[in-house]
């Protein structure tokens, strides 16, 4: 399996403007691939409704782009 590692830098070589080595289709490849890393990863149980909008809202989206991009 390959290492998580690779996520990040498909993610970095498709949302960084200078780089054209990757495309969408291959982020997508590269993200069902880590799919059920990503799952056990983000797995925290069940959630209470305050949790349950921030996740509608976007904001887990918004952590995860810090810690991934401008850690």
């Amino acid at each position: 399996m390959r290492s998580i590692s690779d996520l990040r830098e498909a993610l970095l070589n498709v949302f960084l403007p200078e780089s054209t080595s990757y495309d969408e289709q291959e982020l997508f490849d590269e993200l069902m691939v880590q799919k059920p890393r990503l799952l056990a990863l983000l797995h925290t149980g069940s959630r209470n409704s305050e949790e349950q909008k921030e996740i509608e809202s976007g904001l887990l989206f918004c952590l995860l782009y810090y810690s991934v991009f401008l850690k």
